[in-house]
């Protein structure tokens, strides 16, 4: 594109511009004579075209997802800085705070509970269990109840029916159930690999066909673009330069003012073409991407139920290993003699389970009367402080759901509607100060840049505003290059020295800057 406007702009300089002759031949028709635009000096060799765009502007996003609610601007309107764009549905971050606050205050709770002391009831409480544990003691020294010989055969013969379950292994009802978990797994894993290989291939066939389409596009750009090279070089017809005139005698065959506008209205066009088909190979590419990994994920997800199934299967199939079998008949002697010591003279184990409890509710009345332990209220303290940093994490959520003007400016654009979900690589609403624009260029290689320097005045006129020249001086320079079209070119941004209403976002700017 550089190369392109470098040979509109030597044109103008070198002929006196096709650009300025059509404007001014245009104004003339409806009798409004355009300023003639003086040719650069000679040290104004720096050419290249640039866009106008507002001094200050600002896209902005949502940082959350959701569906839109509300839009509450619309475009052209100016706004304040801080002032509502539009807004999320909200019912659902409403709920989290109020989940928040919830556990904030139950966590609070615990925490107040650790520091104070235990009132009378618990106390109370704890003493009578004390007592129950004390009376079920001595109950236990004097004798054995039927109860607890009647629990002891029941726990024996409980231990006898589960190891002759090992032993007999599995049933048949469980084999076939394992089985048919197994073979579903198994037709999972062909249903999806089916069904995601045919849904990348299909993306396969969109990336081809939008490829395709990008060739036709640029086959069309180059022959556009060599016509109105041929136009700009000798002002004839590309498809037939040649005519034979009155005389019988070949002639050049000259075109006018239309026929010229045509030919470079055609070269635009298919330029247009040519960057729509770029952005289709580019989104069916990522489309195809996103489709590849679906299916590798997919692919993984089923091959892991296979596996699970596989496992549950040989685990059914399998009958009880020593170790099982070892554990059961273990439990069996264990019921065994514990019915044997219940039975017989010999009831240390019951005893020793009655003091147990004894103790144990003894412990537990301790523990009550006694202060807190510092770890306790130091686990609870930063309990407190998680909670509180869930209700400002829900709080900050909420508020993000309503979109906000960083800036005083205009809307110049709103991509949201009522009722849809915002597009993540889209933003939301554009802002812009239409009180002051700056054109910028992108067509300064890495061979023109380093000769344009900070400061240094400019020339601008602009095709949608025939006779109008302004001056101003160069702004700002990127640091940074940008690979476009094969060449490594800077954005270069220019100030006007004075304010033009008749200015529009994105008019068309022929530059041309002093060089050091």
């Amino acid at each position: 594109m550089k190369k392109i406007v470098g040979i509109i702009v030597l044109a103008l300089v070198a002929g006196g511009g096709y650009f300025a002759i059509g404007r001014a031949a245009s104004s003339a028709a409806v009798a409004q004579p355009a300023t003639p635009i003086a040719a650069p000096r000679q040290d104004e060799i720096v050419l290249a075209e640039g866009k106008v765009v507002p001094a200050h502007s600002t896209a902005i996003s949502f940082t959350s997802g959701g569906v839109v609610a509300e839009v509450l601007v619309r475009e052209g309107a100016a706004v304040e800085k801080g002032a509502p764009l539009a807004r999320l549905d909200t019912r659902d971050l409403e709920l989290k705070v109020a989940q928040a606050e919830a556990a904030r205050a139950q966590a609070q709770a615990s925490y107040a509970k650790l520091l104070d002391h235990a009132s009378p009831q618990e106390i109370a409480a704890l003493e009578a269990q004390l007592a129950q544990a004390q009376a079920h003691l001595r109950q236990t020294q004097g004798s054995v109840t039927q109860q607890d010989i009647a629990a002891a055969r029941a726990a024996l013969e409980q231990a006898r029916s589960a190891l002759a379950k090992l032993e007999a292994g599995p049933k048949s009802t469980q084999l076939q159930a394992a089985q048919a978990t197994f073979d579903q797994a198994q037709a999972s894993l062909l249903s999806q690999r089916d069904s995601l290989s045919a849904a990348k291939t299909s993306a396969g066939l969109q990336v081809q066909q939008a490829a395709a389409d990008l060739t036709k596009a640029q086959s069309a750009y180059a022959t556009a673009l060599q016509n109105w090279q041929y136009v700009q070089d000798t002002g004839n017809d590309p498809i037939s330069p040649t005519t034979v005139g009155a005389d019988g005698k070949a002639k050049a065959n000259r075109l006018n003012d239309a026929q010229r506008q045509q030919y470079y209205d055609a070269f635009v066009q298919a330029e247009a073409t040519m960057r729509s088909a770029e952005s289709a190979v580019q989104q069916a590419q990522v489309a195809f991407d996103g489709a590849r990994q679906a299916e590798i994920t997919g692919i993984q997800a089923a091959e892991a139920q296979v596996r699970s199934a596989q496992a549950g299967l040989d685990q059914t199939r399998a009958r009880a290993d020593s170790d099982q079998l070892a554990a059961a008949r273990a439990q069996v002697s264990q019921a065994q003699a514990n019915l044997d010591k219940l039975l017989g003279e010999q009831r240390a184990g019951t005893l020793d389970a009655a003091e147990a409890g004894v103790a144990s509710a003894e412990a537990s009345l301790a523990a009550l009367k006694a202060d807190p332990r510092a770890s306790d209220l130091a686990l609870a303290k930063a309990q407190v402080q998680a909670a509180e940093v869930g209700l400002r994490e829900a709080k900050l959520m909420l508020e993000q759901s309503t979109l906000v003007a960083p800036m005083a400016g205009v809307v110049a654009q709103i991509n949201v509607k009522v009722g849809e979900i915002p597009i993540a690589a889209s933003p939301a609403v554009i802002l812009a100060d239409m009180t002051a624009w700056q054109i910028e260029t992108t067509d300064l290689t890495e061979l023109s840049v380093g000769r344009v320097a900070i400061g240094a005045p400019a020339r601008m006129t602009f095709e949608a505003l025939p006779g109008l020249e302004l001056r101003g001086k160069v702004a700002k320079i990127a640091t940074i290059g940008q690979n476009k079209q094969g060449d490594i070119v800077y954005t270069v941004t220019i100030a006007p020295d004075a304010l033009e209403p008749g200015l529009r976002w994105n008019m068309t700017a022929a530059v041309s800057i002093a060089h050091n």
